[in-house]
């Protein structure tokens, strides 16, 4: 399968987590996850500092990728120190080092037939007392069945919703987020994929295979027009749950940037913050950036890691929705 979503790569002892499907020939995009010092290893959060890292080392690390019209961080996979992939459950039992619900979890998933694999922090071997236990399973028929478990094993109280935890983890990794916590939790309990075993909070990034993906290698060319905000109906979910994901959807109103806009034919995202974040038929909020593919001229709205970037479910919000649209409007106006 080779190196994609859920796997790491160790790259001048520092180690990266690759991101997405597609990569430009001989080379993987990741981003920086661990950076090597002295005293061991210190957590990175950021492009910003990918970028930073690998100029360091050099340009060549930068490299634009025509496909999606991006300076990527793509390190070559010849000059790779490791790659290190997801672990199964039988391989967890060599190891000393991971707590007891960890292994319980992933095994009653597998008894119930979700081969989950084990990522993250507890893969690298860089956990602590509170970390989480990032998961991840590989296919659409994976995924199917992980929502179908965890959804069962939620409604038997097997798995829980852990609001504090949920509230702790806006607080650490999303606090720059245009969205306030009270709306990402409004997003985050409605998940399936998401939740806490044993008083051990999960997660479980599902990650199609790159030939069940939308795009092929060279199938476009896109380029940004700028920034926009619309609202639109989410017309189909089938990779709402996925990292990457993407919704279908139908442009109702343009809040702000090109008028083309409202001709944008889906959201995409490789942020797993935004998997499960809409479904079919429901309204959205979805703010990003336009681009246009130079060999088709359709056009989609990109949602990166930016502060203002966000895909918002009207249904979920409920009150909140109209003082986040305003929120949305008020960054056009700044603009």
């Amino acid at each position: 399968m080779g190196p994609i979503e859920g796997w790491y790569v160790t790259f001048r002892g520092s180690h990266f987590a690759v991101k997405g499907l597609i990569h430009p020939e001989g080379r993987v995009v990741a981003v920086l996850a661990w950076r090597k010092h002295r005293e061991g290893f210190m957590r990175a959060r950021g492009l910003i500092e990918t970028y930073a890292f690998l100029k360091e080392h050099g340009e060549r690390y930068l490299f634009f990728d025509d496909q999606s019209g991006q300076v990527l961080p793509a390190v070559p996979l010849a000059e790779l120190e490791a790659i290190l992939e997801p672990q199964n459950v039988a391989s967890l039992r060599k190891r000393g080092d991971l707590s007891e619900s960890v292994r319980a979890l992933m095994e009653e998933l597998a008894d119930h037939g979700v081969e989950a694999r084990l990522t993250g922090s507890m893969l690298l071997g860089l956990h602590g007392p509170g970390s989480d236990a990032d998961l991840v399973v590989y296919s659409i028929e994976q995924r199917k069945a992980a929502l179908e478990v965890l959804g069962e094993m939620r409604s038997r109280g097997r798995v829980e919703v852990n609001v504090k935890h949920l509230l702790r983890d806006f607080a650490e990794r999303r606090a720059d987020s245009l969205m306030g916590p009270r709306e990402w939790l409004a997003h985050e309990v409605r998940k399936s994929l998401l939740g806490s075993y044993r008083g051990l909070p999960f997660s479980v990034k599902a990650v199609h295979l790159p030939e069940e993906h939308w795009e092929v290698r060279r199938s476009s060319r896109w380029r940004s027009m700028g920034e926009v905000a619309l609202v639109c109906e989410v017309l189909d979910d089938v990779f709402a749950p996925d990292t990457p994901n993407m919704y279908r959807v139908r442009p109702v109103e343009l809040l702000w940037g090109r008028e083309e806009g409202m001709e944008v034919g889906w959201v995409e995202s490789l942020r797993s913050r935004f998997s499960e974040q809409a479904r079919a038929g429901e309204e959205v909020l979805v703010a990003g950036r336009l681009e246009v593919d130079l060999r088709s001229w359709r056009y989609r709205v990109f949602v990166s890691g930016e502060r203002t970037h966000l895909i918002a479910s009207r249904q979920a919000l409920g009150d909140l929705w109209s003082g986040l649209v305003e929120r949305v409007r008020g960054v056009g106006g700044q603009g």
